[in-house]
């Protein structure tokens, strides 16, 4: 047969009843509460601290951010002016192209004392 004799916690001898061998009861002395304790603060500030880093870099991230926002805008704004100036020289040019001048058939000089004026037909 097995095993005739098992230590237990139970003031209970009877085969065939069910006794529990391992105690239930845990006992935490004054050292082991120290050490409960300063793991639960251990374990605080790290989360703490992980909490404030990533405040921290994402305020950094926000601010690249803002200052790329800020450069584009100046940017955007360069450009405007620039498009604005090409659009108004090309009004210019596009003027002086509509007036062109006629080519001249004959050219008359009219002497007038001692300088001489030409005169287009």
């Amino acid at each position: 047969m097995g095993r005739s004799f098992v230590v237990t916690n139970s003031n209970d001898n009877n085969l065939g009843a069910k006794k529990k061998t391992v105690g239930r009861q845990i006992v935490i002395g004054p050292n082991a509460i120290k050490f409960v304790t300063l793991t639960i603060i251990a374990v605080l500030a790290i989360v703490y601290l992980n909490q404030s880093t990533a405040g921290a870099s994402r305020s950094l991230k926000i601010r690249d951010i803002e200052g790329k926002k800020s450069e584009l805008i100046l940017e955007k704004e360069r450009l405007e002016t620039e498009q604005t100036r090409l659009k108004a020289l090309k009004e210019i040019d596009s003027g002086v192209q509509k007036n062109t001048l006629e080519p001249v058939s004959s050219v008359q000089h009219i002497q007038n004392g001692t300088s001489g004026i030409a005169q287009a037909n």
